[in-house]
């Protein structure tokens, strides 16, 4: 998504757009394929700009402990300030420099920094989500274990009676 910049006045300007995931690599292709809906504040002041993003779509995802998918509702906020022209940044770590004479942002890379920045390191369909049994293989969300009683080593038992 590329935003003109060559005519902005020095005041907040709002931009909606639904875009499509094909700037994505196809790995999180995969967990947001739907329409990205991308709400941007644009505020220029003097030669800098800063870009207030909410990103929004559906997630696609695979639970880590079930194995079912699941889709869930992904949000992202980015603040990127920008500065156009040459010399020193105002501040290194918050600021991307842009040339000058620089008409066009694109702003794709910094929805991919969204995209990976907020995306789950764990992915669960539920918080209490029991899993599969490593045994029987059951879905213990669904069914119960089907391995039987546990089995322990005979060696233990001479033991297990103190505990009673």
């Amino acid at each position: 998504m590329k935003i003109n910049i060559q005519n902005l006045a020095n005041n907040l300007v709002e931009l909606d757009d639904v875009i499509d995931s094909d700037f994505l690599s196809e790995s999180y292709r995969n967990h947001y394929p739907g329409p990205l809906k991308i709400h941007v504040v644009v505020d220029k002041f003097g030669s800098d700009i800063r870009f207030n993003i909410h990103l929004a779509t559906e997630a696609q995802y695979q639970c880590d402990r079930c194995l079912s998918l699941y889709r869930t509702p992904f949000e992202a906020r980015l603040t990127q300030i920008i500065q156009i022209g040459e010399g020193k940044l105002k501040d290194e770590e918050d600021v991307v420099l842009y040339p000058v004479g620089t008409t066009e942002i694109d702003i794709d890379p910094f929805l991919m920094e969204m995209i990976i920045l907020n995306h789950p390191v764990k992915m669960l369909c539920r918080d209490d989500c029991k899993g599969i049994c490593p045994g029987c293989g059951a879905d213990l969300n669904h069914e119960p274990c089907r391995c039987g009683a546990e089995k322990t080593d005979p060696r233990w038992e001479e033991l297990r009676k103190f505990i009673k």
